[in-house]
């Protein structure tokens, strides 16, 4: 009997890390430039309601082109409206959580969500307990506490409270849309989301008397800018889960808070220390090893 090792392929591991930095850059890309948007007299809920806006209307029209159905069975319809309400009800949460938190804080808090998808999805048994993706969830968390230097932040229960609440709608959006999904494709259950999305924010802005539009050409530009990052990123996102699982889709956003550090260093002029560096590292470092599982040869018995 002989031992032969067998190298998975070489291109398949690589294959996730290029599909998260592209993600992740562009959800990074989507944070710095609606915080530039600000500047110019946008508005968070503006934000909100545009992008989504712009990327109902592109998913629509690509799924038209590629002949997929946009409609779904009564069952998935409801779902995917009933979590299209969850996921406007966090990206809601976060903004508020903003008034009462430093940014760094509440993104930080926010990304709790990759560990609680890991343990949502290995408690309900439908992804098998893997050391290497655990160590590499908490190594993410601690690069973005790292990256965002939030130690010695002033704390609010409030604001703790809604990130934590946030955090957890990621969760229910993110493990509930794959088993919505099942074996089909996931674009046309997002398009339903945000759909659902976009009718909650048009109600706020109408309680809320309108939503303030940017009004310098750098915010305009900054504004339609961020909502083209944003659609490609939302599209692109549930397709990711589709494919490699909730646990590893969630583990790979870590990237995102990551990037929008370098982001608001090269965008915002803000400071880059050491420490975030570092933090940095640590995030790229925690993809890098559970990809990295992949790159293992196999051992194969032949007689």
């Amino acid at each position: 009997m002989k031992i032969l090792q067998v190298s998975a392929p070489v291109g398949t591991p690589w294959r996730g890390i290029v599909k998260v930095l592209i993600i992740g850059i562009t959800f990074a890309g989507s944070t710095s430039l609606s915080a530039f948007s600000y500047r110019g007299g946008a508005t968070p809920l503006a934000v909100l309601l545009f992008r989504s806006c712009l990327a109902f209307a592109l998913l629509y029209l690509l799924l038209r082109v590629q002949g997929i159905p946009r409609s779904l069975p009564m069952p998935q319809r409801r779902s995917a409206l009933l979590l299209g309400i969850i996921f406007a009800s966090y990206s809601f949460g976060v903004l508020v959580a903003i008034k009462y938190l430093p940014v760094a804080l509440v993104i930080a808090t926010f990304y709790t969500f990759p560990l609680l998808i890991g343990l949502v999805e290995w408690w309900g048994g439908r992804q098998l307990f893997d050391m290497r993706t655990a160590l590499a969830l908490v190594t993410a968390f601690t690069g973005i506490l790292l990256a965002l230097d939030v130690f010695g932040a002033p704390l609010h229960h409030v604001g703790i409270t809604l990130c934590l609440l946030s955090a957890l709608g990621v969760t229910i959006v993110v493990t509930l849309s794959a088993k919505i999904r099942g074996q089909g494709d996931s674009r046309p259950i997002t398009l339903h989301m945000l759909g659902s999305a976009i009718t909650v924010f048009a109600i706020v802005g109408v309680v809320n008397g309108g939503i303030g539009l940017p009004n310098t050409p750098e915010a305009i530009v900054a504004f339609i800018g961020g909502a083209l990052c944003y659609s490609f990123g939302i599209i692109s996102l549930f397709v990711v889960v589709a494919e490699i699982g909730p646990v590893k889709a969630s583990l790979f956003m870590n990237i995102e808070p990551a990037t929008s550090v370098l982001f608001g260093y090269l965008l915002l002029d803000q400071q880059l220390g050491t420490r975030q560096l570092i933090g940095i590292g640590m995030v790229v470092s925690a993809v890098l090893l559970v990809e990295s599982a992949k790159l293992r040869p196999r051992r194969r018995l032949t007689r």
